[in-house]
């Protein structure tokens, strides 16, 4: 089992929080949080891919400008961190009460999450977020496409 260095805590704490903005159509501390190399990755949670820093900053403004909650009831499940000294990884189930914009609605969301935390110059850096709907074990035709 790897220990896990405080300042990867502390990073992943301010990702959490970041997270909670994210939703209110704040995607600012999130972006902030991450890598802006041309290796950065994101498959998000409604589809796509993005690679580098200029296509995957563009995917979050655009994502977060989806979501207008108020106040995210976000409750993060750790599956797994793992930690070298200069990468991490995390697979974790979040759990959240969000609005989509344009509706009064608040509806719970589920994500099955994995992200990957680079060491960048002495700080941690988010570099890849995959993030899908599939909490649950689907029947595998469900996954095939009519």
């Amino acid at each position: 089992m790897s220990t896990i260095p405080g300042d990867l805590q502390k990073t992943i704490e301010q990702y959490h929080r970041a997270q909670k903005e994210f939703v209110k159509g704040n995607p600012r501390p999130f972006k902030d949080l991450c890598s802006h190399a041309d290796d950065v990755t994101i498959a998000g949670g409604m589809g796509g891919v993005q690679k580098g820093w200029a296509e995957v900053a563009k995917r979050y403004d655009w994502a977060s400008a989806r979501f207008a909650s108020d106040d995210d009831e976000r409750h993060t499940e750790s599956i797994s961190l793992v930690a070298t000294p200069d990468l991490a990884y995390a697979v974790d189930i979040e759990r959240s009460q969000v609005r989509v914009t344009g509706s009064a609605e608040v509806r719970p969301l589920a994500l099955r999450v994995t992200t990957v935390f680079r060491r960048e110059n002495g700080q941690w850096k988010l570099v890849h977020r995959h993030a899908d709907p599939h909490v649950d074990v689907q029947p595998a035709a469900a996954m095939l496409r009519k």
